[in-house]
């Protein structure tokens, strides 16, 4: 299916709109402070909403709606139980603790806690992951718009890499989160459309949607519609797998992903971070359930009455396909530009977080580089970036050629990511490429923040090891083909589950960190006020107290 005119319309005002925030934020931009950190006035409300935007991608808004047909609700049940698990040590742990410092990037504080080596070791790790993860959304995007529509792949990456790169180098961070807002709006807004179509020319109920979706699930062989735990690790989804997965993940975004934590750190105070924190928790929650029930209808659409897919698509191998399909088959002139707007929205809104975060922490980072003879920055109450002779604009053309950089580089990551196999499917490829690298990163900052014993060299040590099991249970049945091949194995491994490699590599940090600081004799730090224990001491007298490197 070709996109009329109406729809064509419909993306050029969007894209128009974003650009124009762009242009708009580039007249605020006034200090390192405006464009990094807003000059920490943001609205919490918006805040919490783009940190909604952020999480929420393209992947997301094409995974959720066809994983109803893999595994019908349990992957949202799972989700659902799982991000409780996740809050009440975010609300009362991380976000005031974090929030005592005055910091810009968050990887400052690994500085303070273990030494520059693992500032920049946790920085440079999460650059990798960032450029990863945004290439990756932008290569689903592209490739659902090129196999969609018809329009050349490599034109579809390159529009949506320009578009964003641009607007987020001219607004800086206010621009970022205010163009977040417009975009959880339109994506509500595609979703929302779909499901009252399908009320309104079907009519039906959620009640009626699940026995549907049960009905497809006993068809295709599924013994429950909802299996709640099993202990073969092979079992690609169950309540519990899924439930763990979501809380670790959460968990290690809200603790150590600049991208998340650059937000609450524009926010005056600890207060407005946990309220904007509520915000995007139930944002979420309710977006999840959104896309969850856009699956749901789009399946009694067809399973209901005997409709065959258009498209002729595969609900077990091209599902994530399947929403997008009928909306631009059965919605009114201008909806399938709607629903690519809505697409380009998800993707865009975690591409320009990522970008804005990218070019916080290079721009911070290479500041020691270029001038190592600095000390580290302090008081630790006190803002880092104004310092004596200094200029206040000093890092925002760094940061504006780090973010052009950074987008160019994660264009060029979406093409080379298109050799990845197409049966690992969207879920299947997340924990072998950017999450692989996100258990490990927030094992720093956790075991920075409630193990005191662990020094720098247990640490860097301990998330390496995290790095390795992901990549090997990530890549469990290419490992044992090659041993296979070679005679060493006799038959293929099975895969383990997507839902346990991140728990488990995080898991492999945090065990492996206290062991290895048992032979660990390098001298030791003060950590007044560094760890979780020792938080109500004076920051600043900490400081003056810490080794100099």
């Amino acid at each position: 299916m070709r996109l009329t005119w109406s729809d064509y319309l419909v993306l050029a005002g969007y894209i128009a709109l974003v650009t124009g925030l762009g242009v708009y934020g580039a007249r605020h931009r006034r200090s390192d402070d405006e464009y990094f950190l807003v000059g920490r006035r943001m609205p919490w409300l918006a805040v919490g909403i783009s940190i909604v935007a952020a999480m929420i991608s393209s992947i997301t808004y094409l995974a959720e709606p066809g994983e109803v047909w893999k595994s019908g609700v349990t992957h949202a049940t799972g989700k659902l139980l799982g991000i409780p698990l996740e809050m009440l040590f975010v609300w009362g742990c991380c976000i005031p603790f974090m929030m005592r410092f005055r910091f810009t990037s968050v990887y400052e504080y690994l500085e303070h806690r273990f030494g520059r080596p693992t500032r920049r070791w946790g920085a440079a790790l999460f650059v990798i992951m960032v450029l990863l993860w945004m290439g990756f959304v932008v290569l689903v995007l592209s490739q659902v718009v090129h196999q969609l529509c018809g329009m050349p792949l490599l034109a579809v990456i390159l529009t949506v890499g320009t578009v964003t790169t641009l607007y987020t180098m001219l607004g800086g961070l206010r621009m970022v989160i205010w163009a977040d807002v417009v975009q959880v709006v339109i994506l509500v807004a595609g979703a929302v459309g779909t499901i009252g179509y399908i009320m309104w020319s079907e009519g039906g109920t959620p009640v009626d949607w699940l026995a549907a979706a049960d009905a497809h699930l006993q068809a295709i062989g599924q013994p429950t519609a909802i299996p709640v735990f099993s202990w073969d690790p092979t079992v690609r989804v169950t309540v519990v797998s899924v439930a763990v997965n979501m809380a670790v993940w959460h968990l290690c975004i809200h603790s150590s992903s600049q991208t998340t934590v650059q937000r609450y750190f524009s926010t005056p105070d600890a207060r407005a971070a946990r309220r904007s924190f509520l915000a995007s928790s139930i944002a979420y929650v309710a977006v999840s359930l959104l896309l969850v029930s856009v699956g749901l209808a789009v399946l009694y659409y067809y399973v209901s009455t005997g409709r065959p897919i258009d498209g002729n698509l595969d609900p077990e191998t091209q599902r994530d396909l399947i929403f997008p399909t009928f909306a631009l088959h059965h919605l009114p002139a201008g909806a399938g530009g709607a629903l690519l707007a809505a697409l380009l929205s998800a993707a865009m809104s975690t591409v320009d977080a990522g970008l804005g975060a990218v070019a916080t922490v290079v721009s911070l980072e290479l500041r020691p580089v270029c001038a190592s003879h600095e000390q580290p920055s302090g008081p630790l109450a006190a803002h880092e970036l104004p310092r004596a002779g200094a200029s206040g604009a000093s890092r925002v053309p760094l940061a504006m050629a780090t973010t052009v950089l950074a987008g160019t580089v994660i264009t060029g990551i979406a093409c080379t990511l298109t050799c990845l196999p197409p049966h690992w499917g969207i879920f299947g490829a997340i924990p072998r490429t950017f999450n692989a690298i996100t258990g490990p990163l927030g094992a720093l900052f956790l075991t920075g923040m409630f193990m005191p014993c662990v020094r720098q060299p247990a640490v860097v040590a301990a998330s390496v090891c995290g790095l390795a099991v992901s990549l090997v249970l990530g890549y469990l049945q290419q490992i044992s083909a090659v041993l296979h091949a070679h005679g060493l194995v006799p038959h293929l491994w099975p895969d383990i589950s997507f839902a346990w490699i991140l728990p488990c590599s995080f898991l492999a940090s945090v065990l492996v960190a206290p062991l290895l600081s048992l032979v660990d004799w390098s001298p030791p730090r003060d950590l007044t006020g560094l760890t979780w224990w020792t938080r109500r001491a004076a920051l600043g007298e900490a400081l003056e107290r810490l080794p100099r490197p």
